[in-house]
């Protein structure tokens, strides 16, 4: 079984061009079950105000039905606004299905709803439990004792870990995130995918590295940072007994 990590620039706003390129990295992808796009990768990473304007997020839900026409037969996994929800929307050959996400980011709360819906994403015989952003983020005071998301998600017994995400680059940024992660797969014994937005290093917005880890909580496949890039990945790779890191840090 194949994935694609599709690690696309999303413009703020610019629902037509992100959609172009959605549909353009998921036909690269037609040997893959899945392909995983980045967080809101429908809209952007939008500010409050432009994810309030008359008719935004209307055009954004729109759009999907563009993308589930034109991918009919190709899996794909997509950030987009749905109604009041910062939402990841699987489509495939007609099906559809929302997972929303529940921690959010301050500015988000002025336009996005929490949701507490416990759910996961079944695609033949792998359990997949999607979340969103900061959905992985640590929301106890103790560093050392992990909660969040996938504390919910668990009972539901997923074989795989997805995080769509659109983190910001940063001085010693991809070291933390990546060992946010693994502490994810550590505690949960299951591999984790994940899969950011990019800009170019000169934006200094998103850094990219998308990234997937095996069973042993280390990096085994890793997209390039500051640069779009549409990965396939056999998952006999999760299995890797790798002990290091396969991602290198950037320094800006």
């Amino acid at each position: 079984m194949k994935i694609t990590l599709a690690q696309i620039k999303c413009v703020a706003g610019d629902v037509e061009g992100n959609v172009a390129k959605i549909i353009e990295a998921a036909h690269k992808a037609k040997a893959s079950t899945l392909v995983i796009f980045p967080e809101l990768s429908v809209s952007g990473i939008c500010s409050a105000e432009m994810l309030k304007s008359p008719g935004f997020i209307d055009k954004c839900e729109k759009a999907l039905d563009k993308i589930a026409a034109e991918c009919e037969n190709v899996g794909v996994l997509v950030g987009c606004p749905v109604g009041k929800f910062n939402a990841a929307v699987y489509m495939f050959q007609g099906q559809r299905k929302v997972f929303k996400k529940k921690y959010l980011e301050d500015f988000e709360k002025e336009v996005f709803e929490p949701s507490d819906a416990d759910e996961l994403l079944q695609i033949g015989c792998h359990k997949y439990a999607v979340t969103i952003g900061k959905d992985l983020v640590n929301t106890n005071d103790d560093e050392f004792l992990l909660t969040n998301r996938v504390d919910e998600l668990m009972p539901l017994a997923p074989d795989v870990i997805i995080n769509i995400g659109a983190e910001r680059c940063g001085a010693d940024q991809s070291r933390i995130r990546r060992n946010t992660l693994r502490q994810n797969v550590l505690k949960t014994e299951r591999p984790l995918v994940f899969v950011n937005n990019v800009a170019t290093k000169k934006e200094a917005t998103f850094d990219g590295g998308s990234m997937i880890f095996g069973y042993e909580s280390y990096v085994v496949a890793s997209a390039p940072f500051f640069e779009e890039a549409v990965i396939d990945v056999n998952l006999e790779c999760l299995i890797s007994m790798k002990h290091e890191d396969e991602q290198q840090d950037y320094v800006l």
